[in-house]
Parts: structure tokens; C-alpha cells; sequence
């Protein structure tokens, strides 16, 4: 949404309180365990809790274990610097504490963090922040180094008790990169309708009315599968996407659409919060609970800036009380948290994007419609305890994916028409994020307490706090619990060609194989030196020894008026996957080459990383493997005689959970260089890097 000021939406919200209304549920009540099948049918009832306007960077960039500031394969944006040190007019800035700002105004740490206010995040910005892939325009195209500004532990410690007890997806996306209401038409109907041919395409905040083509609650209706948004309509910040809609805005009272979609609940609890979290119980004491929910909050506990995200917690709190109310409920359940879009605050991870012309996510004469910046996730069930992170790349239409997956478990499949083959292809549907045959049943004890502290008008000023830092931001020490993924990313340089006229071509081989390659794997390709444009977009299939797919190759021209035979790329992948190859095709480098794969160990078996040093020159030379990161043993060296090979692997599941970092050089030209560095999958839990 944009920018609006809290006084006139507030009304009397200041009331909402953990128990306020409901009074504070025993942990006794939550803990009865159902008989169960250990499979997705166990689920019973999914609540989803969309948020408004924060990035992952901005409220998790310092939480231990995930993808954050501490991330060792975060790209290189032009001029060689990091993509966190940001360009700033003149000067450069990291990304710095938002309590640990200077406002216009004397206000406490507490204050600059909870009340710091929206920057632009419409379609055109978002896409000059991203800046073809660059990710290198944030400052300029939100006109305010506050896009760099971040929250800590300290800041918003409710959220990070949730991501201690349950699961955070570091790898989940918002879907369109524009606002609000683009985003959110994703999560209720899986697009904004690229083609126009129903009222889209609804790409920008403010373009989502009168839509007419059919939203999931609908699919859900035809289905047999009961659903509900609770609600109160006149303060709902404009948040019901199905309000974008024709048939829900012109509905009429009683039908399935208005009561279910458009009505309010019930507003006798004193503020809008506490209204929804008071029809939530009595709708779970009651029995009464619909298989599907979606709940939207007020302006004020949306945690859209400047909205403080501790009201924003204390309404999280009171949802999943009022859940709790009943513990056969509460333990059938799975709460979706997540977060339309980003607002204008800065992440850092480059947004997977389909390669050009793929149908249905391009728009105005091919511009990328998404995916967007990564947003916060948290699935809370018990069947998602434990502090886990998921690192599978997911969007909004990825909760739709889930609800499809669970309905055919059901017997009532509700499939989305709506979603593009690309998505579906590269969007997981988010129970890789489950372990459905160890559920842990009950509230977690350790959550924090949730209070209102903020003063609504301190809030209600423009503080525009600006950075008193500017270095890189440490990350919490320590790694976390980490989900197998449905991918194994490869690549390497394949071959050089030399062609007439100066042309030199450089092939790159992107792989996507192994047996846990079950689902696509995006990947890019930048030049960090010797030419200009990209980086170039692709999207490797998952792996099938009977059609071949898993393999895509691609060539760059490193010849005349491409730096004439230099050449430095970085490939990237999905979960900090990461090559970069850095040469010259005129020197002795030209000879040596090195390729890698994975493959079992030759003694104890497991899955390992391998590569392969080539020599086609006349004279032999010295390969050396260093690892950059992880172990701390080597460097190893290979002496490889003229046009021969010689292969080693590396058991990194035994030394360092799966991931690796190793850079290789050749004696023979000092210039020469590749690094690999990425994790091994073998299906199993693993830990995060």
C-alpha cells in the first residue's frame, strides 16, 4: 500500500494486547495429539497471514543460519564491489540498523526502528532497484538510503522466536516485482492476468479493480472445500484482494461470495484485531473453523511501515492463541505467514527470472513481470518445529501450490488455472518444508512476549532516520537445521572455440542433475569485467536420464569487442550456488580447463564433488585446489602432462555438511582461475552454510 498515515486507521487498536481478548491459552490446551497418518491428510485446517511491506534482508538479514548478511556467495554488482555495498550518489553505503540511525527528531533506538516509514515500491522502482538483474540502483530508484535499513533480534523479537520454533523460508519470493496489490492478487488467484484478457494486466498498485477472472476461493468453492477470509471490511487497509475482483465487489448478501469473502466479523471486542482474533476462537471452539482462512489485518498490525512491527507481532500472538483455543484444532493446523512485498527495502539476492519470451510473465513489450524480492515466510504447524530453514525457491502462488497438493490428498482436488508453467516448473508448493511424519504438538513455551510500547504519534512523524554506519553487518553465529532440496546445481566452462574475424566463444554447460534434481533450477550469468549488458537468464529442467533434460549450454563471445579473449563470469544458482570463471583465451590459461560433477566416493561411498583438471597444452603444468571456505586442510596439486587429465573428488558430506567452496589455478598462467562453490544433496536433512 502506499504511505499513509496510522492517526486516522487506528481508531481504538491500541487495546490489542497478547490475551487481551482472549485471555492467554495453557499450553495444556494445545497439546492432544489426533490420530494421525504421517502424511499431508493429517492437516485439517491452513490459516494464511499475509503481511504487508518488509524484505528478508530488512527483518532477517541478521538471523543465524539463513541466507542473510554472512551469505559467502553473494553476487559482485558493477565497479567489483559486493552487492551490500550499495552506490550512494558519490559514496557507497552497507546495509545499517535502523535503531542505530540519527532521525530529524531526538527519538529512542525503540522508536527509529518501529516507526520508520515507506519508501517507493511501485512497478517502475522496483524495477530500476533490480536494474535488469544488477541489483545495483536500490538508493537511487528509492530515492533514500534508507532502503538499506535493517531490524535485528532486538527489534523485532517475536518474529524471531517464530523462525527459533518453526520454519523460515530463505529462499521465498514475492511474486511480482510492484506493490501491494499485484502481489496479493498472486496469493488469491496465481496471477494478475499478463495477457489482459479478463481486466489485466494488474501490474501496478492501483490497477487491481474490477478484475474477472477467477480467484482460488473460488476454485476452493467449486471444490467442496469450505474457506473464509476473516476480516473487518472497513478497516482492512484495502488488503482483501478479492475485493480487486468483479464477482466478490458486486456480490450480493447471502451468497457464498459476499458472506464468505466480503462480510465482516463480528465487531464487539473493542478494536479490529481483537475482532478477528475473537471470530477465529469462537469459529475454533465451535467447531466451526473453515478448511481454508485468510485473515487481514488493520493498518496498524500490518507492519506496514511506519505501522510498528511489535503490533504487527502482538496480532501474530493473538492469531495463534485464538488457533490454540482448541488443541485438536490448533494441532490439524498450518499457519502461513508471509509478506506481500518488500516496500522499498533493500535484499539482497538477485530474483529468479524466466528467460525471455517464456509465456506469461512477461508485459509491456518484455519486461519481467517477477519473481519479485525475497519476503520473510514462516510456516508455523507442528509439523514445521524446530527452528528449521527452507532454502527451495517459493512465491506467493507457491501457498496455492500447497493448498492443491493437500485438497487431491483430500479427495477434493481445487487446481489453479491460473498459475504459468514457468512457476510451476520453478516454484516449489512448500512441503519440502515439512516433515509430516514427526509432528511436535503444542504452543512453543520460548516464543517472547509480545507488548505495545510505541507512542501512535511518534509514529505518525516522519522520522527519516539516515545511517550513522556503514560497514557490513555482522550475522548471528551458528548454522541451523536445513531442509533437502529438489535440486543439484553444476556448472563449468565445457570448451573454447576459436571462429574467424577475432570471434572466441566460451561455452558454459548449466546442470541440473542427480537423483535429487526432482524440480527446475533457475540460474544467471554475469559479466563482472570485459563486456557489458546482463546478466542472462536460464532455467534448467529437472534431470531425466531418459530425455536428457538437466543440461543447458550456452555460449559468450570473448573475442574482438568482448575484451579479446578475457573474460570474467559468475554463474549463480539456486541456495548459494556459485561459479565464477576468469581468464584469457590468448594466454597459456586457454590450455587448462577443469570440469566438475557429482558422484558417490571411491572408498566410503557417499555423494561427493569431483572434478576434472585438463591439460591440451604441449607442456605439463600444476593445477591447485584451495578451499576458500569450510576446511581448513590443503591446498591439493595435481601435475596433469601434456594432454592428459587426471580427476579427484572431494567427500564434502563427511567434512562440512555438503557445502564447499574451492577455487582451482594452473602454474602455467596466473591470470587463470574457477571457483565452485555450492552443497551437495543427498536427500536428507542437512545444515545450513
Amino acid at each position: 500500500m502506499s504511505p499513509i498515515s496510522r492517526r486516522s486507521l487506528i481508531g481504538t487498536a491500541a487495546a490489542v494486547g497478547t490475551g487481551a481478548a482472549l485471555g492467554a491459552v495453557p499450553l495444556r490446551a494445545a497439546t492432544a495429539q489426533a490420530a494421525t497418518t504421517g502424511t499431508i491428510a493429517d492437516v485439517k485446517h491452513v490459516v494464511i497471514l499475509m503481511q504487508e511491506n518488509r524484505s528478508f534482508d530488512h527483518y532477517f538479514g541478521t538471523l543465524q543460519g539463513v541466507r542473510g548478511f554472512g551469505d559467502r556467495a553473494a553476487i559482485q554488482i558493477p565497479g567489483g564491489y559486493s552487492v551490500f555495498d550499495q552506490p550512494n550518489g558519490s559514496s557507497r553505503q552497507y546495509p545499517w540498523n535502523l535503531s542505530n540511525g540519527s532521525g530529524n527528531i531526538v527519538a529512542s533506538a525503540e522508536t527509529l526502528a518501529q516507526c520508520d516509514g515507506s519508501l517507493d515500491h511501485g512497478w517502475s522502482t522496483q524495477h530500476e532497484a533490480w536494474d535488469g538483474g544488477k541489483m545495483d540502483d536500490w538508493i537511487s530508484a528509492k530515492g533514500s538510503n534508507r532502503t538499506m535499513g535493517y531490524l535485528t533480534r532486538g527489534d523485532v523479537p517475536f518474529h524471531y522466536g517464530l523462525a527459533d520454533a518453526y520454519t523460515i523460508c530463505d529462499a521465498y519470493h514475492c511474486s511480482i516485482l510492484s506493490a501491494t496489490g499485484p502481489n496479493r492478487t498472486y496469493l488469491w488467484s496465481g496471477m494478475i492476468d499478463p495477457n489482459g484478457t479478463a481486466g489485466g494486466p494488474a501490474y501496478d498498485g492501483g490497477s487491481e479493480s474490477g478484475l474477472g477472472w477467477q480467484t482460488y476461493a473460488e476454485t476452493l468453492q467449486d471444490a467442496g472445500v469450505s474457506w473464509k477470509v476473516y476480516q473487518v471490511a472497513s478497516d482492512n487497509f484495502g488488503d482483501n484482494a478479492l475485493a480487486y475482483f468483479s464477482q466478490f465487489a458486486n456480490a450480493a448478501s447471502g451468497t457464498p461470495l459476499y458472506l464468505n469473502g466480503m462480510s465482516s466479523v463480528s465487531t464487539s471486542a473493542g478494536s479490529t484485531p481483537l475482532d478477528i482474533a475473537a471470530a477465529i476462537k469462537n469459529d475454533v471452539v465451535n467447531g466451526t473453523l473453515p478448511q481454508v482462512s485468510w485473515v487481514v489485518a488493520n493498518q496498524q498490525c500490518s507492519e506496514h511501515p511506519d505501522a510498528p512491527p511489535e503490533d504487527g507481532a502482538q496480532f501474530v500472538n493473538e492469531v495463534l492463541q485464538a488457533l490454540a483455543a482448541d488443541s485438536t484444532v490448533f494441532n490439524s493446523t498450518v499457519l502461513f505467514l508471509n509478506y506481500d512485498e518488500n516496500d522499498g527495502f533493500f535484499d539482497h539476492v538477485p530474483p529468479p527470472v524466466p528467460p525471455a519470451g517464456t509465456a506469461n510473465e512477461f508485459i509491456q513489450s518484455g519486461t519481467p513481470i517477477g519473481l519479485g524480492y525475497r519476503v520473510p515466510m514462516i510456516i508455523a504447524s507442528p509439523w514445521t518445529r524446530g527452528g528449521y530453514v527452507d532454502s527451495q525457491t517459493y512465491d506467493h502462488t507457491s501457498v496455492i501450490r500447497f493448498l492443491e497438493t493437500w485438497t487431491n490428498a483430500l479427495g477434493t482436488p481445487a487446481v489453479c488455472p491460473n498459475i504459468s508453467a514457468w512457476r510451476r516448473e520453478v516454484c516449489g508448493d512448500l512441503t519440502g518444508a515439512f516433515n509430516f511424519a514427526s509432528p511436535v504438538y503444542g504452543l512453543p513455551t520460548t516464543l517472547p512476549a509480545t507488548t505495545s510500547t510505541i507512542s501512535q504519534t511518534l509514529c505518525d512523524i516522519e522520522l527519516n532516520p539516515s545511517a550513522k554506519t556503514n560497514a557490513l553487518p555482522a550475522q548471528e553465529s551458528g548454522t541451523r537445521s536445513a531442509r533437502a532440496l529438489p535440486y543439484q546445481p553444476d556448472g563449468y566452462v565445457s570448451s573454447l572455440q576459436f571462429g574467424s574475424n577475432g570471434q572466441i566463444l566460451l561455452w558454459l554447460k548449466m546442470a541440473n542433475e542427480g537423483v535429487q534434481a526432482t524440480s527446475a533450477a533457475t540460474f544467471a550469468v554475469y559479466a563482472n569485467a570485459d563486456r557489458s549488458g546482463g546478466p542472462w537468464q536460464y532455467t534448467v529442467p529437472a534431470y531425466s536420464a531418459s530425455t536428457g533434460d538437466g543440461v543447458v549450454t550456452d555460449y559468450f563471445n570473448i573475442g574482438t569487442g568482448y575484451g579479446a579473449g578475457a573474460y570474467d563470469l559468475t554463474m549463480t544458482g539456486p541456495n548459494r550456488f556459485l561459479r565464477r570463471f576468469v581468464g584469457n583465451a590468448t594466454t597459456a590459461g586457454q590450455y587448462a580447463e577443469v570440469t566438475s560433477h557429482y558422484a558417490p566416493s571411491t572408498n566410503l561411498g557417499e555423494q561427493s564433488i569431483w572434478f576434472t583438471m585438463t591439460n591440451t597444452g604441449t607442456a605439463a603444468v600444476t593445477f591447485t585446489i584451495t578451499s576458500t571456505q569450510y576446511r581448513t586442510d590443503g591446498p591439493w596439486t595435481y601435475s596433469v602432462a601434456a594432454g592428459a587429465s587426471v580427476s579427484d573428488y572431494f567427500n564434502q558430506v563427511a567434512y562440512c555438511n555438503g557445502w564447499y567452496d574451492f577455487t582451482v589455478t594452473v602454474s602455467s598462467d596466473a591470470s587463470w582461475s574457477r571457483r565452485f562453490t555450492g552443497h551437495i544433496e543427498t536427500g536428507a536433512v542437512s545444515v545450513t552454510g
